[in-house]
């Protein structure tokens, strides 16, 4: 009798892949909001410091972004397509709601604009998009 304990290599692999991402995704986050709160609080007034926070952010973003690929390259091909599915209806999601907003800036309905707030609606809708497509297809 197979030990349900027991854990094969790739699911082991795949635990491990994501925990490296989510690692990463929490990297970059941390590195966003030091260098906002940093230039909103005044914690450094160099120029340079500012430049030199953004290039920090940005390749922290580019290695999220390799953990990313690296992550869906281990997956099988359903789990690619939940990702896939849900990158494209965040991708739609994020457009319409992009556009939305910049008409309501426009027209004075939003005063204290933020892209974190585009931002927002992107992570949530990939969030809710691939765990609808994990239950979907369980």
């Amino acid at each position: 009798m197979e030990n349900s304990h027991c854990k094969s290599e790739y699911d082991v692999r795949s635990i491990r892949d994501n925990l490296v991402m989510v690692l990463w995704v929490f990297i970059w986050m941390a590195s966003l909001v030091v260098a906002d709160k940093a230039q909103l609080y005044g914690w450094w007034e160099d120029g340079w410091v500012t430049w030199l926070a953004v290039a920090v952010n940005v390749f922290l973003g580019l290695v999220m972004m390799v953990s990313f690929m690296r992550l869906l390259r281990g997956m099988d091909d359903l789990q690619r397509k939940i990702q896939l599915d849900a990158l494209a209806l965040a991708l739609g999601i994020s457009l319409v709601a992009c556009a939305a907003y910049s008409l309501l800036v426009t027209w004075g309905y939003i005063i204290d604009e933020e892209v974190t707030d585009i931002f927002m609606i992107m992570c949530v809708s990939y969030s809710l998009s691939v765990l609808v497509g994990t239950w979907r297809y369980r």
